[in-house]
């Protein structure tokens, strides 16, 4: 039967910043797990300021709570570099830092092909800070057009529109009576209009 750590009886919700995902790491495997967990938070996000401030503050450093917390500092940085790149968003003034670069190369794999395909297709954000992958999962899919608007906003807009629709059709028809009662004619209504 397993058993739960402090952080994981304490956790009631993913961690929605690379910070949060640092503050409940404690080990390379809750980090791991931490990390894919933010990695859902980040798919459900659908514009570029939104996804700016997952990553904007700085985690803590991992190195002090267990042996591979370098490479998790090097991979934090290298990931929030990596996503601020593509998305074309400004790359966090802490992801600068030589603290946050792995000691020694870090391999996904420890397969000798494995290895050559990550020193070629590793992004160069990894490769700054020694860590080498296959492939980096950037599950994003920004959503073109407005921001989606609050629903008490929706409301009022609809309601001044609707308003707006009712007045001219009340205008229309007190107009169609007019001409139907003879008090003017088409000709004299539509030199009005102009």
């Amino acid at each position: 039967m397993r058993t739960l750590t402090h952080i994981e009886s304490n956790r009631t919700e993913r961690p929605q910043t690379l910070r949060e995902v640092a503050a409940r790491s404690r080990s390379f495997a809750d980090f791991g797990r931490e990390f894919q967990d933010w990695l859902h938070t980040l798919r459900t996000l659908r514009s570029r300021p939104a996804i700016a401030e997952t990553i904007k503050d700085a985690p803590e450093f991992l190195d002090i709570h267990f042996s591979e917390g370098a490479t998790a500092d090097a991979w934090l940085a290298a990931y929030a570099e990596h996503l601020a790149i593509t998305l074309g968003l400004p790359v966090p003034a802490w992801t600068s830092s030589s603290a946050r670069i792995a000691r020694a190369p870090w391999f996904e794999s420890e397969t000798p092909t494995l290895r050559l395909m990550a020193l070629r297709d590793t992004p160069a954000a990894f490769k700054r800070r020694n860590l080498y992958t296959t492939a980096v999962d950037l599950p994003v899919r920004l959503c073109a057009g407005r921001p989606s608007v609050p629903v008490g906003t929706h409301r009022a807009n609809n309601a001044i529109r609707q308003r707006r629709f009712r007045a001219r059709r009340r205008a229309e028809l007190e107009a169609l009576l007019e001409i139907q009662n003879g008090a003017i004619t088409i000709a004299q209504r539509n030199q009005q209009a102009i």
